[in-house]
């Protein structure tokens, strides 16, 4: 197993993925705060969890990824490129408390808090990567004497 095929880096990895995607939404929520009849949309963190859960265990049991990375479209990178997160998230309705008058649920407080959750929980997810990929740099040196 190579230093960077670590199950926590995998994980790490995921979180990011599932994070930045969550971003995405939550940024696409917030432009749309004016749209007539706009409806806000979340990723379910319990799906991504789940899903994360199966890879962790089918990746204790062979070392090869049963995840592959696919393109959507013809404009993204192509799956021979790797890098990134390797799964597709679905966002669903996530409709906040209030609705107005022109039938658009978005709440802008409620979406910045979840922008700003979701910025922390990112931040601290890169934090513990770098701190795990630092650790697998030191143990690799040689010891001086």
């Amino acid at each position: 197993m190579r230093p960077g095929d670590a199950p926590v880096l995998n994980l790490l990895r995921e979180s990011l993925g599932f994070y930045s995607a969550r971003q995405s939404v939550l940024a696409d929520n917030i432009a749309n705060a004016d749209t007539p009849n706009f409806v806000p949309r979340d990723l379910q963190e319990a799906d991504f969890h789940r899903a994360l859960q199966r890879e962790l265990r089918g990746s204790a049991s062979s070392s090869a990824s049963s995840v592959a990375m696919s393109a959507n479209h013809p404009g993204h990178m192509s799956p021979a490129g790797g890098g990134g997160s390797t799964r597709e998230y679905r966002a669903v309705s996530s409709p906040d408390g209030e609705t107005t008058v022109n039938g658009n649920a978005v709440s802008l407080e409620e979406q910045m808090v979840r922008a700003q959750d979701n910025r922390i929980r990112y931040e601290t997810a890169l934090g513990l990567y770098e701190k795990s990929l630092g650790l697998i740099r030191m143990a690799s040196r040689p010891v001086a004497r």
